[in-house]
């Protein structure tokens, strides 16, 4: 029962989907972050639709594009990309590691914000014109759902928080770590080897990818803000969705 109150508190904080309200404590959240990665399936099983439908109604490559732009965000409700523009706010403010801290809570979007939104945006529908509704790059994107939040769920149940409050240090104070991280390594492993059936070239350079940005990640937390927050988990799971996505349309042409 435990279980399933953790899946309902993922499915509720991470998407979109109307689930049954669970009160949050300790028990119905030591294993939320185990179904996390849950959301990146759902995200990939809506893009190789997306990609079907594609094929089958021969949408012009801006129509394709805005859809799997879009598709993502709307399953998401956009809670990944509020704190990769309140990250950029922070680290544009150029302020002491407590004022960041601060501008990190505020509702309000700045104007760094919204420029750094809008140049993601415009970058991401730029590169999704250069991919091919086909079933393999599509796929590989599918599975980079799955990895980003494999890789963000870690980081909440491994990585020093910022603060004791917040959504980061919520999750990983009321989580059975120990059980949290089996569990997504689980989900990596299963991930990697997906990966690797697919095409073991793309898999490797992609995963270089990945840790590169996880690593970045960690250093410019640790460094920036004295650790991790909700924000930087999000920001961290939309940056290396586009790096993914880039090295993807690359990778694509090159082989």
């Amino acid at each position: 029962m435990n279980v399933l109150r953790s899946l309902l508190v993922a499915v509720a904080m991470y998407s979109h989907i109307p689930v049954p309200q669970v009160e949050w404590n300790k028990k119905s959240m030591a294993y939320a972050m185990a179904f996390f990665p849950i959301i990146g399936v759902l995200c990939g099983v809506l893009l190789l639709g997306w990609c079907l439908l594609a094929q089958l109604l021969d949408f012009g490559t801006g129509l394709f594009a805005a859809g799997a732009l879009l598709l993502p965000l709307v399953l998401t409700g956009g809670i990944h990309m509020d704190g990769f523009c309140d990250v950029t706010d922070a680290l544009s403010s150029w302020q002491t590691m407590e004022r960041r801290l601060e501008i990190l809570k505020d509702s309000h979007i700045g104007a760094f914000a919204l420029i750094g939104l809008s140049c993601y945006m415009v970058a991401a529908f730029g590169l999704w014109t250069e991919v091919q509704p086909d079933w393999q790059i599509c796929l590989f994107l599918a599975l980079g759902y799955v990895l980003s939040r494999v890789l963000s769920g870690l980081s909440i149940v491994s990585l020093r928080c910022a603060r004791n409050s917040g959504l980061a240090a919520t999750f990983a104070n009321n989580a059975d770590k120990r059980g949290v991280k089996a569990a997504l390594l689980i989900w990596l492993g299963v991930t990697v080897a997906a990966l690797m059936l697919l095409d073991w070239l793309w898999a490797v350079i992609g995963l270089i990818a990945a840790a590169v940005c996880f690593g970045y990640y960690r250093w410019l937390s640790y460094s920036k803000f004295g650790g991790i927050t909700g924000d930087l988990a999000g920001w961290f799971l939309q940056v290396t969705e586009l790096v993914w996505l880039a090295l993807a349309v690359l990778l694509d042409k090159l082989t």
